[in-house]
């Protein structure tokens, strides 16, 4: 599958996000990402490289990547999802170009589906490239634990050749 250059990372609701390569130097939130939504709703934290989202009655929040990523990378968050009754809710990790590819655009994402209190979780995963949303997968599984409990690391890995 190929992919447009330049894809952006984008993750909102309740994210906390940072790189986890042990060779890469970790870059701090104001040098490598801007606030797209949610006022207060984004806290960095004390170390500068790490925000808190969260999600009120209101809003949530999120944020964007300052530079595209033209290539490869490895793309990792780590996230606790709101607990109890969240239909309705969509927590997303992902990376998307649909800022300069309005109608063709390419994605790389995890959407974290709401629960209704009793059932199961379940996550969603979507790639599409190529320039359409109609050339891609999704798929969805459950999860065989509760996501809300404690923070669990999601990444994407892009290599030359895959995509994990």
């Amino acid at each position: 599958m190929r992919f447009h250059p330049g894809l952006l990372v984008t993750c909102s609701v309740l994210v906390l996000a940072y790189g986890s390569s042990r060779n890469l130097p970790i870059i701090s939130f104001d040098e490598g990402y801007s606030q797209l939504f949610g006022d207060e709703n984004l806290t960095v934290l004390k170390d500068g490289k790490s925000v808190h989202l969260s999600l009120d009655e209101r809003t949530g929040s999120g944020f964007v990547s300052h530079d595209l990523y033209l290539l490869h990378g490895f793309f990792s968050a780590s996230i606790k999802l709101p607990a109890d009754y969240t239909a309705g809710v969509v927590v997303a990790f992902y990376m998307s170009n649909g800022d300069m590819y309005e109608k063709t655009h390419d994605e790389l994402d995890f959407e974290f589906l709401g629960n209704i209190r009793g059932k199961d979780w379940r996550i969603q995963t979507n790639v599409y490239g190529n320039g359409s949303t109609s050339v891609g997968r999704e798929e969805r599984y459950g999860f065989w634990f509760d996501p809300s409990e404690d923070f669990h690391q999601y990444s994407i890995l892009w290599t030359e050749n895959q995509i994990m």
